[in-house]
């Protein structure tokens, strides 16, 4: 009988949660055993509320000495004596830590040359999504046996950040992207001009969000709110990722570029309204698996990636935003609030 499972999550927030289905078919297959996770420091809160984490690993070889911090995550895990392992993260280097680990049998895709390193082993299709192709790899391994996965998991904690703002208003929270986010982010000019149709609607609550990348940027979205609403809150760089996940579960609605914080509304099942431009990967494979959610990208004849998000109006987010309002509206009584 396993006891002893240890996984290797993706490398970035948003792929590490739509890891989480595959996370719910090894609990279910293996009852009752403990995971290890090794993950990057910067998703660790991803795992924060489950019961089925028994200890977490951080991946920091990158943060410092190269090699010293590859031998001493090593040693972390090869202490341990896993039975199993996982990998999530399709690079070498991922596999040759886990065999230098002396985990007894390696679970991983073929990618980099590293099949020779797995005990069990299949084939990447790009063309798959993201959720379906983490899933996959489990259910192959465990003989086709599932035929569903389950939805995005994370586990909010309620959050007190709110309580300077109107309990009666919309509370539409905006994660607009800085300047490392490239071509995936909305254009500061039209960002602005955003801002300022917005601060003139009453009845809603404005949340800037993000990291401290975003800062620079919202703190001109915030100035020119504070010429008009009285109902402005600008977190941008002020939270955990544990905090921004308890926002983003409170808010009404979350206004957002093609990024991590997309998946967390899915998850936490808060409407959304993407700005879709260029992405990192094909749109299809990372999309929400969500039958809520409002896309909005324009099908221009434009060639280069910098002006595919341009296109998007912000009349037609303001139009959209408006339109989410009614309907909960209607559906309510009163403005939609959610009980965290």
């Amino acid at each position: 009988m396993v006891k002893r499972i240890i996984v290797k999550t993706p490398g970035f927030i948003g792929d590490t949660i739509m890891m989480t289905p595959a996370l719910e078919l090894l609990k279910e297959e293996f009852t009752g055993v403990k995971f290890t996770i090794v993950c990057k420091r910067s998703c660790v809160d991803v795992f924060d509320g489950r019961e089925d984490i028994e200890k977490i690993i951080i991946d920091d070889i990158k943060e410092g000495n190269f090699v010293i911090r590859t031998i001493r995550l090593i040693r972390k895990i090869r202490m341990n004596k896993y039975e199993m392992g996982f990998i999530f993260h399709n690079t070498l280097l991922d596999a040759l830590i886990f065999k230098l680990s002396r985990i007894s049998k390696l679970i991983g895709y073929n990618k980099e040359g590293r099949g020779f390193l797995l005990d069990y082993s299949e084939k990447l299709n790009r063309s798959r999504h993201y959720v379906n192709s983490y899933c996959h790899l489990v259910n192959a391994f465990l003989g086709n046996k599932y035929k569903k996965h389950s939805e995005l998991k994370l586990f909010p904690k309620e959050t007190k950040l709110f309580n300077c703002l109107d309990d009666f208003s919309f509370s539409v929270g905006f994660v607009l992207g800085g300047e490392n986010k490239g071509n995936r982010a909305y254009p500061v000019e039209k960002g602005l001009e955003l801002m300022k149709i917005l601060g003139k609607h009453k009845g809603i609550n404005i949340i800037l969000l993000g990291d401290i990348n975003d800062s620079v940027v919202n703190d001109r979205y915030e100035d020119v709110l504070s010429k008009t609403s009285s109902s402005c809150l600008n977190l941008s760089g002020k939270t955990t990722v544990k905090g921004l996940i308890s926002c983003i579960n409170k808010l009404d609605l979350l206004v957002c570029i093609d990024t991590s914080v997309m998946h967390i509304a899915a998850a936490v099942k808060t409407q959304f309204i993407v700005l879709q431009g260029s992405s990192t990967s094909p749109f299809d494979c990372v999309r929400p698996k969500v039958d809520f959610g409002v896309y909005l990208n324009k099908s221009g004849n434009y060639i280069e990636d910098s002006d595919l998000i341009r296109q998007i109006n912000p009349f037609d987010i303001v139009c959209e935003i408006e339109r989410i309002m009614k309907i909960a509206d209607n559906k309510c009584g009163s403005i939609l609030k959610k009980v965290v």
